[in-house]
């Protein structure tokens, strides 16, 4: 018979049975999905062993089969725990155990200060870069902890934060001189939003990320701690370009009717004469009209090498007008909707896909796009020094 299932890992009832039809009563078990192990049959005798849950249907079949069923041993997790069902106190304090287990898993523990240098001062720098017992372990920033100890204990070379399972080492070595730091404002390099790497041109610092991994915002992607020729430690100011991959979505809408602005042709200008910094208005009064769009321009008088210039500001009138648009009318200013989006904000990033969706609506018709856009991600971040 089948020697692995339905809950016999938990326990299992032996028994044995006389009279009736024991052949079959353990065709219709078989049948029923009741899973049986050392299964001997007579003429008229049966014995074998099943799971404790499957016992009942198990007796409930004999029975029906005129079978007199009879319990040899029980055995098992099962049974072992129905002695303790009435004591609800131990399986209380045994989730109760399991809880703080799984808790301490996901929080420092422990801290192990190894090195020559002061244990109360590198436990105060832990401290204050968020590392100390309690603290969650997805949120230890190991890399800012070892910049601080670098910078802040005296005469330290060498120095290794890490973590394994709840505790954290802090190793700390001191008879070196303290590290060089290049220029006044040495820095990492981050990045500014999350995105996959697909090129990477480090010119200063060390990467810590690598072409293809996914990164999100403010992970390190080039540290300013680096190695002089020396085997020195010293601080500079990361540069490079790190192109990401991401991904945004963007909505338009553009309304059937609608009232708009448009130019009825009367223009006013007010000129003025800009030498350096200064201006001389040619006009008098405040440079300003009603219900009209404004913009400016400057040209040369005197050629292109003059410091002489002539500023117009320039208001032309408009008046309201009330337009209905058909529906290609209304999905071409969806597109001059949309470019005019993208030249104000994704003229820094390439365009690597788009799909548009045009959804029609009582009032109008909404263009949602699904951008892939590609860019430089880095941003550069100070590293902390002490006083």
């Amino acid at each position: 018979m089948n020697k692995s299932g339905n809950g016999l890992y938990f326990g299992s009832v032996e028994f044995s049975g006389v009279g009736g039809f024991p052949e079959k009563m353990t065709s219709e078990l078989l049948a029923d999905g009741v899973v049986l192990r050392n299964v001997r049959l007579t003429a008229s005798e049966i014995s074998g062993a099943c799971s404790p849950f499957d016992y009942y249907k198990t007796a409930k079949t004999a029975r029906k089969n005129g079978v007199l069923l009879r319990v040899k041993k029980r055995r098992g997790l099962y049974f072992f725990l129905s002695r303790y069902k009435t004591r609800s106190g131990l399986y209380a304090g045994f989730l109760a155990f399991l809880m703080i287990i799984s808790l301490g898993k996901t929080r420092v523990r422990d801290i192990d200060v190894t090195g020559d240098a002061p244990r109360e001062r590198v436990l105060r720098i832990l401290d204050e870069c968020g590392i100390k017992e309690g603290a969650k372990l997805s949120e230890l920033n190991f890399s800012k902890a070892e910049q601080r100890l670098m910078l802040e204990i005296e005469n330290c070379s060498w120095v290794d934060v890490s973590r394994e399972g709840f505790r954290v080492t802090a190793q700390v070595k001191k008879g070196a001189e303290p590290p060089d730091v290049e220029g006044k404002n040495p820095r990492n390099i981050t990045a500014s939003r999350p995105a996959r790497i697909i090129s990477m041109t480090v010119r200063k610092g060390k990467a810590a990320a690598s072409v293809g991994s996914g990164v999100n915002t403010g992970d390190l992607l080039v540290s300013g701690t680096v190695f002089d020729g020396r085997n020195k430690i010293m601080f500079v100011h990361s540069d490079a370009e790190i192109i990401g991959e991401f991904t945004e979505t963007q909505e338009f809408f553009v309304p059937y009717n609608e009232t708009i602005n448009l130019p009825n042709g009367e223009i006013k200008r007010f000129d003025s004469i800009i030498a350096g910094d200064d201006e001389y208005p040619l006009y008098f009064g405040e440079p300003f009209a009603e219900n009209s769009l404004y913009s400016e321009e400057t040209r040369l008088i005197f050629g292109e090498n003059s410091p002489i210039k002539l500023k117009s500001r320039i208001f032309t009138a408009y008046v309201e007008t009330e337009i209905t648009r058909s529906h290609d009318d209304t999905v071409k200013a969806l597109r001059k909707q949309k470019s005019t989006f993208e030249q104000n904000f994704y003229s820094d990033f390439e365009i690597a896909a788009q799909t548009e969706k045009f959804f029609p609506e009582n009032g109008g018709i909404r263009l949602i796009v699904d951008y892939t856009l590609r860019g430089n991600i880095a941003q550069t971040v100070d590293i902390e020094q002490g006083e």
